[in-house]
């Protein structure tokens, strides 16, 4: 998790102890954070100072930015008539809880950042703070870029909005300059409140200093929450304090949306592939009611985690099950026979037992040990991963879910090509076993594939004609 940088907390007390601050402002950030309003300037500096240091002390990033924007907040109505300041604070006394989610969505796990989560705060309600979007592995925002722009609905006119962007005005975007990971991205939602997925107007275009961003804006057709965040920094001139424009042009919505900017740190497909890889595993003993899908086959991780980075549904590729990236693990039992055999190999049997073996019609005087096979070096990269379920119990009972039935064993097709392997299956006993032999197919062969169609002919008329544009004076 990020750290809390020590020279902001110096700053932050420093301001908070400093003359700059009135009482009427003090009590307003006490009662935005939660703590006690009354008492006297004294009173109030130290119980914000306080909160500050259990915040830094406790590297609680989402606490600290809480205060921090609140301060600000108040010193930014500091300019406004006493008559208007004083109709504000009932507002601001009544509704704490949007203060406490200000520019910090998602830190760490899915718990923190949506409602009943184990920080206890509800989510951002007004444009101060910006929509909260779902969380997704591919990035962790860390904090906004200017202000939220709402987007009024335009039902027979086009609209445009602007959000200006500067490394002297937005605090944190020279990072970006020093950080590849740490990317500029266009969020946009049709609601300030609550999780919301992201979700652009359907006519709509993103220009940065004049220049459009080619994104696809409308995710997967009648798939909400397939859209990504558009990712603006290539475009932006960060460098000598240059002043950009994020332009956002939609039209033809009845809908109200809220376009705003946040600096998010991006995860690759390949780097969270291989944390599964050294994370979580599934045992080659366990049952297998501790997955999730009702099905034996598994799926290449990488391929998988680019997939759902074009367009995210977390969806099992076999089953059409949800399978969230939390819940993914490597099947030791796959692995253990991916690893053991060579890659020419087309099948393996799986014994009653559990035991498995290469298929002596197929071996070629190839030596197995019935359970280990030869070793391909090439085959380090090849594994499989399926979905957990980490919160159900154990069930030792036979799985009605099966590699083959009792009457007629069944033969599993799968392509070792992309990692695709049955785990075994549970019993009793907690290990693979079955009361039938199953023969699984480690790689496609060419000869189930369907034969391809000979290629079109363009058709050869005479000399001197032409087709498509191009002269056809010579046959072929």
């Amino acid at each position: 998790m990020t750290s809390i940088p020590r020279p902001e907390l110096h700053a932050l007390v420093k301001l908070v102890n400093s003359n700059q601050l009135l009482n009427r402002q003090l009590s307003s950030i006490c009662q935005l954070n939660g703590l006690t309003s009354s008492g006297v300037k004294a009173s109030l500096q130290g119980r914000i100072v306080n909160a500050i240091q259990e915040a830094f002390n406790n590297n609680d990033v989402t606490r600290f930015q809480q205060i921090q924007r609140s301060i600000e907040t108040a010193r930014t109505g500091a300019s406004s008539s006493p008559a208007s300041h004083k109709q504000g604070r009932p507002a601001a006394a009544t509704t704490p809880v949007p203060m406490s989610r200000q520019d910090q969505p998602y830190w760490g796990n899915s718990r923190t950042a949506r409602p009943g989560g184990s920080n206890g705060l509800a989510l951002p309600s007004h444009g101060l703070g910006g929509p909260s979007f779902s969380n997704s592995p591919f990035y962790e925002i860390q904090f906004r870029v200017g202000n939220v722009r709402p987007c009024e609905a335009m039902t027979q006119h086009r609209n445009m909005v602007s959000i200006p962007v500067r490394t002297s005005e937005n605090p944190g975007v020279d990072k970006v300059l020093e950080d590849k990971s740490l990317r500029i991205m266009v969020f946009c939602a049709q609601n300030d409140s609550g999780t919301q997925d992201i979700s652009f107007p359907h006519q709509s275009e993103i220009k940065v200093n004049g220049i459009e961003v080619k994104a696809n804006l409308r995710g997967l057709k009648n798939k909400p929450g397939s859209t990504r965040p558009v990712d603006v920094t290539s475009y932006l001139r960060l460098k000598n304090d240059f002043r950009n424009f994020v332009e956002f042009t939609y039209a033809l919505t009845q809908k109200k949306f809220f376009l705003v900017l946040y600096a998010c740190k991006i995860t690759s497909a390949q780097e969270l592939a291989e944390k599964i890889k050294v994370g979580r595993k599934i045992p080659k003993h366990k049952v297998i009611e501790e997955i999730n899908c009702s099905h034996i086959q598994c799926f290449d991780a990488t391929s998988y985690l680019q997939l759902q980075e074009q367009g995210p549904q977390w969806l099992c590729p076999i089953c059409n099950k949800s399978a969230p990236y939390e819940q993914l693990a490597v099947d030791e039992y796959v692995r253990d026979i991916l690893a053991n055999t060579f890659k020419s190999l087309d099948q393996v049997t799986i014994e009653p037992d559990g035991q498995w073996r290469v298929n002596l019609a197929q071996d070629d005087g190839k030596p197995t040990n019935g359970g280990s096979g030869l070793v391909d070096d090439d085959d380090e990269d090849d594994w499989g991963i399926v979905e957990v379920n980490p919160i159900r119990s154990r069930n030792f009972e036979t799985p009605n879910r099966s590699v083959a039935s009792t009457a007629t064993p069944t033969t599993t097709i799968m392509s070792r090509e992309s990692s695709a392997m049955p785990r075994g299956v549970g019993t009793t006993s907690g290990k693979r076993l079955h009361s039938d032999r199953v023969t699984i197919d480690l790689t496609l062969s060419d000869d189930d594939e369907p034969v391809a169609p000979p290629p079109k002919r363009q058709q050869v008329q005479g000399p001197g004609s032409y087709t498509n544009g191009y002269a056809s004076g010579l046959p072929y």
